[in-house]
Order: C-alpha cells, then sequence, then structure tokens
C-alpha cells in the first residue's frame, strides 16, 4: 500500500473515532448500588441514584475541541494523585524551611478550602439541573454524585442522624478513595488522614443541600495502614463531642480526641481577617493613646508655662529669703512636672517610632560644661566633689544629635548627683574606636552613691521602675529616664551599662558613634540680648489671659514693644491696621488656629513678618509641620525667659543697636540713656545731611570732623561693627564714596527707628 494511501485512511479512521467519542456513551448497566446506606434512608438514596444516573447519561466526549460535557456541563479529568500524594509533596518541598506538620497543615488547608467551594457549586448546579428540592433528597444525590465522579464510594453507618439542626451528624467509610488510593499505589505511608478533597467536597455538597456550616474529619485512613477511611461529618461546634463519644465506644484513648485537626471552611481568611481587624484596632488604639497623650500635654503644658513663666518673673523682684524659699519650692516642683511630662511623651515616640536621630555639628566639651553647670547648684549643696574629664579626641569637630547625647547624659549624671549624699562624681570621656571617619565615645559616670544591688540592675531600664520603692519615695521619679535613655542610645547605635555595689557607688558606661566632622563652622548663637528689644514691635497671640500676660511681661522686660490678642481671627484685623517686627503665634487657639492664620498672613495679607509657633504639643514632627505652613521659627511649651528671647533673636530681623556699651557706661541709669537717646535722635539727621553735603562739596576738612563726631556716636550705640570702618576710611582718606554715604545713612536711619520705638518703661526695666 502506498504512503498516500496509508495517510488516508487513518485520516479515516480517526474520524470513526470522533464520531464515535461524540456520541452519547451509555452508562454499564448494573444493578449494583453506587452508595451503601442504612435501610431507612434507602428510598432517598435510590431516587438520588435514578436522577443522577440520568444525569450522567449524556456524556460528549470531542478530543477535536478537547472538551468533555455531561448533560451541557463542561468538565475536566484530573489524574487523582495531582490532587492529592503529588500535591502535597509539592508543598512539602516548597515549604521545605518549616516543619513537616506545619508544611502538611498548608497544603491541606488549601485542598480542604478548595474542595470545600467545588462540593457547594456543583450541588447548587445539580439541585437547580434536576430540580431537587427537598433537604434530605439533595443530600443523597450527594453520595451517588460522588461515586459517578471517582471520587469515592460512600457507605453511610447506621450511626448516622443527618438532621437539619445543629444534631446533624454522619459517620461513614470511603472504601474505594482516590485520595488514599494514590498513596497506597505508591507504595507510600502518611502520618495524616490524607483524604482531604473528598472531606472538603462532602460537608460543601450537605452544607449546601442542609443550609448549615458542616465540617468533616477522618478519623482513619488507609494511607496511614488503618482498614477503613472512615469520617465524621457535622457542624464544626458539635465535632469534638461527637469525636470523644466515638472514642469512648471504641475504646480509644481519650487523647486521641484532642489530636484531631477539625477544618473550618476559609480558616486562612477568617484568620487573615482576624488579623487585620486586630491591626486595625491596634492602630486605631494607637492613634487614640498618641492624641491622648497630645492632649493631656498641651493641657498640662499650657498652665505651666504661666507657672515656670511668673516664677521666672517674680524671682527678679525684691524678696525675703522665705519668699525664696517658697518660690524656689514651686519652681523646683514645676521643673519635675515639666520632665515627666516629657519622659512620657518620649515614651509615646518611641512606642510609636517616631524618634528620629539628627547628624548636626556637636561639641562635646561644651554639652558637657553646659551640663555641669545645669548641675552645679545641686553639687555645691552636697559638697560633692564633681570633675570631668574628656580625652583630646572628643574636642575635634563631630556629627551627632546633640539634643539626644545630651539628653542621654544628663539624666545618668542627674541621676549620679541625685543619688550621692556623699563623695564625688567622676565623669570620664575616653575614645574606644577610632578611624579616619568616624569614632565611639565612651562616657564614664562614676559616683560613691547608695549604689545598686546585682538583682536590681536589669530592672532599673525597665519602664517605670526603680531599683526599690523606698527611693522612689525618697528621691522621687517617675522610672522613666534610664529606660528612655537605654532606648536612645540603642536607635542611634550604642549602649549603655552600668557596675555597682550598694553602698559603693555605680558606674554607668555610655558608648555611642559620631562621625567626625570637617569642622565646627560658625556655630555663634545670636544674642538674645544684645540689643534688647529696642525697637522691636511683637504681636502675641495667645487664648490663654496668664500665658499672654506673661510674654508680654517677659518682652516688655526686655525692651520690646509687645501686643496682645487672643484669637486668629483679631490677630488678622490688628494686623490690618498696625505693623510689627515679628508675631508669636499659638497654634491651639479658639476658631481659626494658628496654622489657618499663618496661611492667612501670608496669602491674604501678603506679609512676610517672621511668625514663630508657640504651642504646647510637642510630639516629632509638629515643628516640620509648622515651618510647612508659612511660619519661620517653633517654641515649645513652657519655655524659659531666655529660650523666649533666643529663639526671637534667631527670627526676628537684623537689628543694629546695641546699648550694652551706653548702659554700662551710664551705670544703667535710664533717665540718663533717655537723655542720650534723645540727644542722638536730634543730633544723627543733621549730622548725616551735613555728611552728604561735605562730600558733595569735596570739603575733606569738614568730611573728617564729622566723620569723627559720627564715629563717637556710632560707638555708644553700637553701630562701629556696622559702619565703624566706613567712618574710619572718611577720616583717613577724607573722600567719600557713594556707596559708603549710603550705608552710613540706611545704618543710621535704621538704628534712629530702633530707637524711637524703645519706650520709657522698656528702657528703665533694662536698668
Amino acid at each position: 500500500m502506498k504512503a498516500t494511501d496509508q495517510i488516508a485512511a487513518l485520516k479515516n479512521r480517526i474520524r470513526e473515532l470522533e464520531a464515535a467519542a461524540s456520541a452519547p456513551h451509555p452508562l454499564p448497566t448494573t444493578d449494583a448500588p453506587s452508595v451503601k446506606v442504612p435501610a431507612e434512608f434507602s428510598p432517598y438514596f435510590r431516587a438520588a441514584e435514578e436522577k443522577v444516573k440520568a444525569y450522567f447519561s449524556d456524556i460528549r466526549m470531542r478530543p477535536s475541541e478537547g472538551t468533555i460535557e455531561i448533560s451541557d456541563e463542561r468538565y475536566v479529568l484530573v489524574r487523582a494523585s495531582a490532587f492529592s500524594k503529588d500535591f502535597l509533596d509539592s508543598i512539602m518541598h516548597l515549604y521545605a524551611d518549616r516543619s513537616q506538620i506545619e508544611a502538611f497543615g498548608i497544603g491541606r488547608d488549601f485542598l480542604f478550602d478548595i474542595s470545600h467551594a467545588i462540593g457547594i457549586n456543583d450541588a447548587k448546579a445539580f439541585h437547580a439541573k434536576m430540580n431537587v428540592t427537598d433537604p434530605l433528597s439533595r443530600l443523597s444525590a450527594g453520595p451517588v454524585h460522588f461515586a459517578y465522579t471517582g471520587w469515592a464510594f460512600v457507605d453511610i453507618l447506621p450511626t448516622s442522624s443527618p438532621t437539619p439542626d445543629d444534631n446533624y451528624f454522619l459517620h461513614y467509610h470511603h472504601p474505594f478513595s482516590f485520595e488514599a488510593d494514590a498513596w497506597v499505589r505508591a507504595g507510600a505511608k502518611s502520618d495524616a488522614p490524607v483524604c482531604i478533597m473528598s472531606a472538603g467536597y462532602s460537608t460543601g455538597w450537605c452544607q449546601e443541600s442542609f443550609g448549615l456550616p458542616l465540617t468533616a474529619v477522618e478519623v482513619s485512613c488507609r494511607a496511614k495502614g488503618d482498614a477503613q477511611c472512615t469520617f465524621v461529618m457535622s457542624p464544626p461546634h458539635k465535632m469534638n463531642e461527637h469525636l470523644k463519644r466515638l472514642s469512648q465506644e471504641s475504646g480509644a484513648p481519650a487523647a486521641s480526641v484532642s489530636q484531631a485537626d477539625i477544618p473550618t471552611f476559609f480558616l486562612r481568611k477568617t484568620i487573615e481577617e482576624q488579623l487585620e481587624k486586630a491591626r486595625v484596632m491596634a492602630e486605631d488604639s494607637s492613634k487614640a493613646k498618641s492624641e491622648f497623650v497630645a492632649n493631656m500635654s498641651h493641657e498640662l503644658r499650657t498652665p505651666l508655662t504661666a507657672i515656670l513663666g511668673f516664677t521666672e518673673l517674680l524671682k527678679k523682684t525684691r524678696l525675703s529669703s522665705r519668699q525664696n524659699e517658697y518660690l524656689e519650692a514651686i519652681c523646683t516642683s514645676g521643673s519635675n512636672l515639666l520632665s515627666t511630662i516629657n519622659d512620657i511623651m518620649d515614651l509615646s515616640k518611641l512606642d510609636a517610632g517616631k524618634i528620629t536621630v539628627a547628624a548636626a555639628p556637636l561639641n562635646i566639651p561644651q554639652m558637657l560644661h553646659a551640663i555641669g553647670l545645669m548641675l552645679d547648684p545641686k553639687v555645691r549643696s552636697k559638697e560633692l566633689e564633681y570633675t570631668c574629664t574628656i580625652s583630646e579626641p572628643l574636642a575635634q569637630p563631630l556629627l551627632g544629635d546633640s539634643m539626644r547625647v545630651s539628653q542621654i547624659l544628663l539624666n545618668i549624671i542627674g541621676n549620679a548627683v541625685k543619688f550621692t549624699e556623699k563623695g564625688s562624681i567622676a565623669i570620664t570621656c575616653t575614645v574606644e574606636a577610632d578611624t579616619p571617619h568616624s569614632l565611639r565615645a565612651v562616657f564614664r559616670i562614676r559616683d560613691t552613691g547608695i549604689g545598686i544591688s546585682a538583682a536590681k540592675q536589669a530592672a532599673v531600664f525597665e519602664r517605670f521602675t526603680q531599683a526599690d520603692t523606698a527611693i522612689s519615695r525618697k528621691f522621687g521619679g517617675s522610672g522613666l529616664g534610664l529606660a528612655i535613655a537605654r532606648e536612645l542610645a540603642q536607635i542611634m547605635g550604642g549602649s549603655i551599662s552600668l557596675e555597682s555595689k550598694p553602698g559603693k557607688g555605680t558606674e554607668f558606661i555610655v558608648k555611642l558613634p559620631f562621625v567626625k566632622a570637617a569642622s565646627f563652622g560658625e556655630q555663634r548663637q545670636p544674642e538674645a540680648a544684645a540689643a534688647g528689644g529696642a525697637g522691636c514691635r511683637v504681636l502675641v497671640v495667645e487664648d490663654n489671659v496668664l500665658n499672654q500676660k506673661m510674654t508680654r511681661l517677659m518682652l516688655e522686660n526686655n525692651g520690646y514693644t509687645a501686643f496682645g490678642v487672643n484669637s486668629g481671627t483679631k490677630a488678622l484685623a490688628w494686623l490690618r491696621k498696625n505693623t510689627v517686627d515679628l508675631i508669636l503665634m499659638d497654634i491651639q487657639i479658639p476658631g481659626m488656629d494658628g496654622y489657618a492664620a499663618t496661611r492667612k498672613i501670608r496669602e491674604e495679607l501678603a506679609l512676610q513678618i517672621p511668625i514663630v509657633a508657640i504651642t504646647a504639643h510637642a510630639f516629632s514632627g509638629e515643628k516640620e509641620k509648622c515651618l510647612a505652613a508659612g511660619m519661620n521659627g517653633y517654641l515649645s511649651k513652657p519655655f524659659r525667659e531666655q529660650e523666649l528671647l533666643s529663639v526671637i533673636a534667631g527670627n526676628r530681623p537684623a537689628s543694629v543697636a546695641d546699648l550694652r556699651f551706653l548702659r554700662e557706661q551710664t551705670r544703667y541709669n535710664a533717665a540718663f540713656m533717655q537723655e542720650m537717646i534723645r540727644t542722638f535722635l536730634q543730633q544723627a539727621p543733621k549730622d548725616i545731611k551735613a555728611l552728604e553735603k561735605a562730600a558733595a562739596a569735596g570739603n575733606g576738612e569738614q568730611l573728617y570732623k564729622i566723620a569723627h563726631t559720627l564715629s563717637t556716636s556710632a560707638g555708644f550705640f553700637g553701630l562701629a561693627e556696622h559702619i565703624g570702618a566706613e567712618l574710619r576710611a572718611l577720616q583717613q582718606n577724607r573722600t567719600a564714596a557713594p556707596a559708603q554715604l549710603q550705608k552710613i545713612r540706611q545704618v543710621m536711619e535704621q538704628a534712629m527707628e530702633e530707637l524711637r520705638q524703645l519706650t520709657p518703661s522698656a528702657l528703665s526695666s533694662m536698668s
């Protein structure tokens, strides 16, 4: 036969096979039932078998289309082991980093979930297709359908009671389960039951039939070497009760009951939903906590601002020794309360992960010197010996978070002073590791105080904990300082440890890394009182009457002219009619808050006046929020007078007048200073005009005389720093360039304006 004839014959044979496959395939005729049930259920299952047989009698296979249809429903054939042993082997391999039990559990949950969903949807489709409505008839079709689709033969035991309520109980065997069969054929043995999809599919079908949640547990399995694959199906919350009863009836040990895994449909999804709910609740709780702490901080800091502020002002008045004693007690109590508030705020920031570490120039010798000055009164009152030794490498320019480093060291050194009644405090600063770009500093703070027992040393770093409750009663403190200090040190990449013996003293060892800087650069702080507040007008926007009054008093006592309003709306109205050099803006004020008022000042009024935020909120990010709103500076309540003056000095327009020399020369005689200022204001305009006239006429002699006179005036009012060089050049050269004359006029006019704004009362307060 020719090749072409052979090919033609093969094509004909393929068409014949496809035609045969496409024709309806009658099911094998047999009287053997596809399910075994107790006699009382037999009528339901016999009727169900007829319906299922009719359903499966219409089967068509079209290989040329890749389709299999049964009663117009599309089906697919899957190799049995792919959904049993092979799948679980793949999962075990994929999760090899987990325990075998955990990996098996992941695979089991997946198979149960997907088969349970398949069972529910197969039941829905079959019931609709075959018009089955009675719950028991709907359920009866399940095991028959199960057998016709090749899953398993179901043998329902007489102990079963499939009622549509909480008492639903189905006890059955799967003698030919495809899943157990896959393991038996592979010659493998499992440590756990493997008929997972059979359990899931069965419960899905039955759940859809009866309309109540069901689950199934395989209590014995051929893949484990048991004689039968036996299952129990019931509502999930009743499963343990049935398992325990069956265990007692069979005489099996009670322990086997607790070992059973009771699957729940989409358990993983339920757990994920619970975890997500817990996460949201935790975030809400954290947010509520943060808001509560912020609000409490504001409510506490606002009255503290007045308490500490007026205390400072009162200290500057004449007081008796007893009044000074009372005032010192108020000041100490207020400072301690502020320290506790700050600790709680730091604790909240640490818990929220909002503590950030800055990298700015810092000077360790200056920092330790400042700490020593702060603690000096306590050291002197106790007559303690206080020494601080710093190795030379630590005197070089470094980069770090000076505020946090100072906070850590002040807390530990402060504790050393507090817990030492006699003896000494010795601070030694050395370098542990030194590279071309960084170093690790070691701060040792040794005292001769009460010491800490070995059993309590770890506890002192715990929150709200002190070595002894008696210590808390005697020395005070919240027990937060060291906990915060250690956490801050760890954030910076450092550590804190201690060595101590009761009655002998304690040594704290703080290790912190720093980056080397090229140089300190210009770190000169603005002189807060270089010219006092001479000529500087400040608007205080503050709704708290006491705080506004206190702030204005602080300003007026330093020569500033202060005005006050109690709301953002009133601030805008005031600024439409008046001018100031700087605004102190409280953030939390009624109606239009400080942020909104600042935006309107910048946008509607188009004013670029420096605005300094004053707020009792002290969370990280608050300063950045203020600056983003258009403010120039930030001051946290409660503030000291010097802090207020410093922040103003750093943000106010640069002053040229400096009255320090005049005050010294007049021995702080306010009346004499006022007379000198009046004379300067009268004479300076004449001198400027005469100077320009002499320059225009080329009169060098006259130019020299007037420049000399102005040099004297400039010296009295601190103007030599600004125009001293120009006036000396005029005297030497006896000629004047236009630029020199212009600068002299500008500086002199600014100085005159500043001095005009200086009120007699402000001048008196400066003396």
